[in-house]
């Protein structure tokens, strides 16, 4: 008997590859991340310091919870990520201080099982432990002294603070107040943590995923091992397998047309201004599609990704274009070897 994914063109339909889900505001979600993420990485460029533009980056990065949450769900929900965020970036940097590759691998895949269990936990939207990946990763890739900490403690936390400010801003807008929201989820139990379908494979794939991804890709000579990281964590929040390798693929494909556009933007060396503003674009492209198609989200993303590092520490954007695309291939194999290793049945979901 066929199943749903028994030929080319419902395989096609079902990773997603030419859907787009409905808009459902999209645009005010965009608009809070580019206010959120923007206004701290210009203060700290505004003060000579591009050194520091990761930390307020990831700092503010709790503004990309809750979107469609209510006020009061939101607030308790940026507030919760904001202080996890900001303990993630300056647990990094900690690690750079301290040094060692190995020691930032194994941080790393700590970190994503954690973020995984208190993301279930507290009904955090959205899930998953990528974000938090991504930011202890870069932030302990690159050596640091320890004077760095408490200023990536300082700056991480004030973008934090100034996230959750903007995701309270619709209240000052009579749409922003009328319109309808979704009410928060109630915690797991203990319970329905660890006795979930699915929860024992995802917790081996959190973990196993970054230990993988980061000693094949720093074996291998890459630059970023994080990226790799990054890129085998990425797809584990799906429903399903379906889902899950559909998002795997999301993310290659929109790298590679990302890298191409970053290449493009780099070859005309935009100044530090130029790079921020076409950056804070790519963060609203990325809001604006990452509900409705996780591949063009991607296009936006790389961008982004690539110019905050090109302006944290200027390097050969080709190098790093195809180090970027190179890394996210090998980390999303990764990921999804580890998805049909995990969880095979959910693979006709």
């Amino acid at each position: 008997m066929p199943t749903e994914l028994s030929t080319p063109r419902a395989l096609v339909r079902s990773w997603g590859l030419t859907e787009l889900r409905p808009h459902e505001h999209a645009h005010w979600a965009a608009l809070r991340a580019v206010l959120s993420v923007g206004a701290p990485i210009a203060v700290v460029l505004a003060l000579g310091r591009s050194d520091l533009t990761l930390f307020a980056s990831f700092g503010a990065f709790n503004s990309l919870y809750g979107r469609h949450s209510r006020y009061s769900s939101r607030l308790r929900m940026q507030t919760e990520t904001g202080a996890f965020m900001v303990g993630v970036v300056t647990l990094g940097v900690v690690i750079a201080a301290i040094g060692g590759t190995w020691l930032a691998i194994t941080a790393t895949a700590a970190v994503s099982v954690t973020t995984y269990l208190v993301s279930r936990w507290a009904q955090w939207t959205p899930p998953g432990a990528l974000f938090a990946v991504f930011a202890v990763g870069a932030c302990s890739s690159r050596p640091q002294e320890w004077g760095t900490v408490p200023i990536a403690l300082a700056v991480s936390a004030g973008a934090a603070l100034w996230s959750v400010l903007v995701g309270q801003s619709g209240w000052l807008f009579p749409a922003g107040r009328n319109r309808e929201k979704r009410p928060g989820k109630v915690r797991l139990t203990r319970a329905q943590l660890f006795g979930a379908q699915g929860v024992r494979g995802d917790l081996l794939a959190y973990a196993a995923g970054p230990v993988i991804a980061g000693t094949v890709a720093a074996a291998a000579g890459g630059a970023h091992p994080y990226w790799a990281m990054v890129s085998a964590v990425a797809p584990l929040t799906g429903p399903s397998s379906t889902h899950r390798v559909a998002r795997a693929l999301h993310r290659v494909w929109g790298t590679a047309a990302g890298v191409l556009l970053s290449l493009a933007v780099l070859a005309f060396d935009p100044n530090v201004v130029t790079t921020l503003v076409i950056a804070l674009l790519a963060q609203a492209w990325a809001e604006l599609f990452v509900m409705r198609n996780y591949g063009l989200a991607v296009i936006g993303i790389t961008p982004l990704a690539l110019l905050m590092q090109h302006l944290a520490v200027e390097s050969d954007p080709l190098v790093t274009g195809t180090d970027r695309l190179v890394e996210t291939a090998l980390g999303a194999a990764i990921g999804v070897a580890l998805i049909v290793a995990t969880s095979r049945p959910r693979l006709r979901s």
